[in-house]
């Protein structure tokens, strides 16, 4: 259950967990979700790509873009 306190990004996971509860999440699997604004996002991006994870960012305004790791060949 969303709180009043939680981040957008923290609002969006919960939505997106009761989403794919139901089935019906429009989000990937395997996703961080994480806020554009905060201080460490090309940090927590950065990390999560590097996991192979797509990124949900979740801008202030609750707006989300979800990015997707690119599989490329070593």
């Amino acid at each position: 259950m969303p709180r009043d306190n939680d981040s957008p990004a923290a609002k969006v996971m919960n939505k997106a967990i009761d989403l794919a509860i139901e089935g019906r999440s429009p989000y990937p699997e395997q996703a961080a979700f994480i806020d554009a604004d905060a201080p460490t996002a090309g940090h927590a991006i950065e990390r999560a790509a590097e996991q192979g994870l797509s990124v949900v960012l979740v801008s202030a305004d609750g707006t989300t873009h979800v990015l997707r790791p690119e599989l490329t060949a070593h």
